[in-house]
């Protein structure tokens, strides 16, 4: 089913737009330290195993914002383009993916992959991927409302910037390292001529 425009745009407001709902969204990912308590008290995995998992899912949270940013959040038509499109107007705004969304998907996938068919260490994985998620929220919140100066944060800040000045560039926000591997990170001398061609989106 394809959604109208001002259907897209109801639910936007309705479910997507507003602090309450901006700030849910960082709380879901709570749920981080009961899938790190399950592999660690009920599984009894060797902890060594579960910080190597938990690391794999940090990075694997890496590549996947990285891969929403620029696959879905960047497509031209459907919800999740309209919505990121209002951030990109609005830096500001307090938009973000609804927990109601995030939190069944989350918990579902944790109680397929770990309950149903014992996956070895995936609970330490998702819940290094959760915090992943936490940590995109609050850097990326940082970037457009908080001035902080320590140095790594200022060329993470910088990073992104040049993301909503030149929007085929730099999608990564906690990372820089999926830029590099898939060659859209942002080098002024390489792609200034592409840029004064009006190549961007």
């Amino acid at each position: 089913m394809v959604l109208s425009a001002t259907r897209r745009k109801w639910l936007l407001t309705t479910f997507a737009l507003g602090r309450t709902k901006y700030w849910l969204s960082v709380a879901d990912a709570s749920s981080a330290p009961f899938f790190l308590a399950w592999e660690i008290w009920v599984r009894h995995s060797p902890l060594g195993d579960v910080a190597l998992a938990g690391a794999s899912g940090y990075m694997l949270w890496g590549l996947s914002e990285y891969a929403f940013h620029r696959w879905l959040y960047h497509q031209r038509h459907g919800i999740l383009g309209d919505g990121h499109r209002l951030h990109h107007e609005d830096p500001g705004m307090l938009i973000a993916m609804p927990w109601l969304i995030t939190a069944p998907t989350m918990f579902g996938l944790w109680y397929l992959c770990a309950v149903v068919l014992h996956l070895p260490l995936a609970s330490a994985c998702l819940a290094g991927w959760l915090a992943g998620s936490v940590w995109y929220s609050l850097v990326h919140h940082s970037h457009h409302h908080w001035d902080i100066r320590q140095s790594w944060f200022r060329t993470l800040r910088a990073h992104h910037r040049i993301h909503h000045q030149f929007p085929e560039f730099n999608f990564g926000v906690t990372m820089r390292l999926w830029d590099t591997v898939f060659g859209t990170r942002y080098r002024k001398r390489a792609h200034l001529p592409r840029v004064e061609a009006g190549s961007q989106p």
